[in-house]
């Protein structure tokens, strides 16, 4: 073990950066960061599995369940309108 430090660095610094030839700060609020670090990582990473697992999961909605058919009507247009939606072929 090396007695002699040039550099002491936090526990976070240390899983992130790499701590090289430095010693590594072991208290409390090294401790508390790396486990701040930690949780933070892990909200996102349920956050992300939470969506694609909805995502894949997820039953496609059928044309009958979207649509209402008491609402359904004809088209009412005017065949003898320019440009109506129903017209003949012959003009």
């Amino acid at each position: 073990m090396n007695p002699e430090c040039a550099e002491t660095v936090s526990i976070l610094y240390a899983v992130t950066m790499g701590a090289g030839d430095a010693c590594i700060r072991i208290d409390i609020w090294s401790i508390l960061t790396a486990f701040g670090g930690f949780i933070v990582l892990v909200v996102i990473a349920q956050f992300a599995a939470r969506k694609l697992w909805a995502r894949l999961t997820a039953v496609p909605t059928r044309f009958s369940d979207v649509h209402d058919p008491r609402v359904d009507r004809p088209i009412e247009d005017d065949p003898n309108y320019k440009n109506s939606a129903i017209r003949s072929a012959k003009r």
